[in-house]
């Protein structure tokens, strides 16, 4: 990450400090928290919600490793973070929440004691229909993209997920600490590095380019369609989960040990974990549910959606993302960085 991006974010928190105990500091992504949940909480609760957004998992992590001390009451964060910063004593203990009965039992075991289920999902390729001949039904699509799309995919700037495409398109697992296999998805990565428009997250990328218009096809997460038709005001832009097993994400939400608001921050919790409030949340963010009794209640054109729910993960299958070993992202991290610095150099 960029390290202006850190000193912005850091600069911002100053006036993070100045919050009275009636206000609730949340980091999470941009566009994940339906206006209408928000409504809804301020009329029934006299506690201001202040969001703060990132646009990219390494970004926060990177951010929390500098100062476990951040302001954040609620932070959202994938459920190996979770993990990890659970076992360093950062998160309240949230196993007692009488709401997480609601959260199928997969999904709270993803995000642990220590957190809970928010969204899940499946990374997989957002496009333009406008712009697309075909829907890109393979991850080779990306990695070895038609001349009409050379200099117009996105890619993600992520230990896992940079790779993911060249892997697949390999036959490779994207979690794979093989570095024959890791070493094979560089030289595919090196090969399309001069037709990637961009590594920058898709929904960064369209809000501060003006020439976002170059970009057709990108690596996303499911559910990132919706928001770049509310931005785009449109319906041009749809995801789908490539062929195979479906990688999938979690998101996890969990309170700060250091919060001073830890009983505002279990109730705005729980508040989320309402079967009703699940609903309208999962209405408007259009990401998959972890909530069972939200999804009896929500309508078939939801629940039978493939791209916020992908058969094969729906039935209970697909990769969960899981914690890599040290010397495995020591060398993801060589790779990627060879491959951005590349990228960043051509002409």
């Amino acid at each position: 990450m960029k390290k202006g991006v850190i000193i912005s974010l850091l600069a911002s928190l100053l006036f993070v400090k100045f919050a009275t105990a009636t206000e609730l500091n949340i980091y999470l992504w941009e566009d994940t928290l339906s206006k209408r949940v928000i409504n809804k909480w301020n009329e029934s609760h006299n506690v201001k919600l202040n969001l703060y957004h990132f646009d990219n998992d390494d970004e926060r992590s990177l951010l929390m490793l500098k100062s476990l001390q951040l302001p954040f009451d609620i932070v959202v964060l994938d459920n190996i973070s979770a993990h990890l910063f659970s076992r360093q004593n950062v998160f309240e203990n949230l196993k007692d929440l009488p709401n997480r009965k609601n959260n199928l039992p997969r999904w709270n075991q993803a995000c642990g004691t220590h957190a809970i289920p928010y969204f899940w999902g499946s990374v997989g390729i957002a496009y333009r229909k406008s712009k697309v001949d075909h829907i890109p039904t393979k991850w080779n699509d990306v990695v070895q993209m038609s001349d009409k799309q050379k200099g117009h995919v996105g890619m993600i700037q992520d230990s896992v997920e940079t790779l993911l495409p060249a892997l697949y398109s390999l036959d490779y697992s994207p979690i794979t600490d093989n570095e024959n296999a890791l070493k094979q998805a560089y030289q595919k990565m090196l090969k399309a590095n001069p037709n990637i428009l961009t590594f920058e997250y898709l929904l960064s990328y369209v809000r501060s380019h003006k020439n976002s218009d170059k970009l057709h096809l990108a690596v996303a997460y499911s559910g990132d369609q919706y928001s770049l038709n509310r931005f785009f005001d449109n319906d041009d832009w749809d995801f789908v989960t490539p062929d195979g097993e479906p990688y999938l994400w979690i998101d996890c939400m969990a309170i700060n040990s250091n919060s001073h608001v830890k009983k505002e921050a279990k109730e705005f919790l729980e508040f989320l974990m309402d079967p009703e409030i699940a609903k309208i949340n999962a209405l408007d963010i259009r990401a998959a549910t972890p909530n069972t009794a939200a999804l009896k209640i929500l309508p078939k054109s939801y629940v039978n959606d493939k791209s916020i729910f992908p058969p094969a993960a729906a039935q209970g299958g697909g990769l969960i993302d899981s914690e890599l070993s040290p010397a495995n992202l020591n060398v993801r991290a060589k790779i990627i960085n060879s491959i951005i610095n590349q990228h960043e150099a051509k002409p």
